[in-house]
């Protein structure tokens, strides 16, 4: 085969390529829309062009090789582009696919398993610097009885506003979760025992304020353990702040506790009840 016919049939190969690569980016941009890849398509679609342009240079011979090789620099630059748009795109849905999997899909709070690993870190990199740190379990009270009384759902919204109300009331470098069933779990980051004490109660007060105006007055107990002074390791302040919430169920209820003593709160935060 002489080299002139080879010419041809790579010039034919290469259209061919241009064609194919346009037929998949249309179909790509029909199928199901996925809107974090229409930058990545964009730029597909005009590499696509330049294959197109690139192929037909070639098949004009010598005279055109000069504007082949910029049409080719410039299509392998889109390429580029559309490629780097698509991890870009790819990275950001795995942070999405993360983030759901750490997260409590009723409340949209975090999960035991993610509390856990976000506020051992936030806990060590605080107390390392001489910080302090609160944690704070919170148990509704009756939440029993409210399901029973007016079924699942309703304790399903009772626990929603307990999250929205939790989220109202923490800062951006504080994890809160969902614990299980009805308790909650707070790190107060950078926090001392007076001010977990100041927030607790005001996020008690939320709760009564918004559970009232829904229909329904919920309250919960609270138990709070502070680091470094009842301990440097998680787990032992959860212990600590377990211990607190058992003897406010145990004295009454609907109050904040820490070690030593228990603290009701305001007078209009909800008369105590079983």
């Amino acid at each position: 085969m002489s080299s002139s016919a080879i010419q041809q049939a790579g010039d034919v190969a290469g259209l061919v390529l241009a064609i194919s690569s346009l037929a998949i980016t249309i179909a790509g941009q029909l199928g199901t829309p996925r809107p974090a890849y229409a930058r990545s398509w964009v730029f597909f679609g005009l590499a696509t062009v330049g294959l197109l342009a690139h192929a037909m240079l070639d098949m004009g011979g010598v005279p055109l090789m000069e504007a082949s090789r910029v049409v080719e620099l410039g299509t392998i630059a889109l390429l580029t582009v559309a490629f780097a748009f698509m991890y870009g795109a790819d990275r950001v849905g795995i942070g999405k696919i993360q983030d759901a999997a750490d997260r409590d899909s009723l409340t949209g709070l975090f999960n035991r398993r993610a509390f856990g690993v976000l506020a051992d870190e936030c806990l060590v990199r605080t107390v390392e610097h001489g910080g302090h740190c609160a944690v704070a379990i919170l148990d509704l009270d009756g939440f029993k009885a409210l399901n029973d009384a007016e079924g699942h759902q309703a304790g399903d919204r009772g626990l929603q506003l307990v999250a929205s109300a939790i989220r109202a009331n923490v800062r951006p470098s504080d994890v809160a979760a969902r614990y299980g069933g009805d308790e909650f779990i707070v790190l107060f980051d950078r926090c001392e025992a007076t001010e977990a004490e100041m927030i607790c109660a005001r996020l008690l007060r939320s709760v009564v304020l918004l559970s009232v105006a829904s229909g329904r007055q919920l309250t919960f107990s609270c138990g709070v353990s502070i680091a470094p002074a009842d301990g440097r390791d998680l787990r032992d302040l959860i212990a600590t702040a377990d211990r607190q919430l058992i003897e406010v169920k145990r004295t009454g209820k609907n109050a904040v506790r820490t070690v030593g003593e228990g603290h009701p709160p305001p007078a209009d935060a909800g008369a105590r009840h079983p």
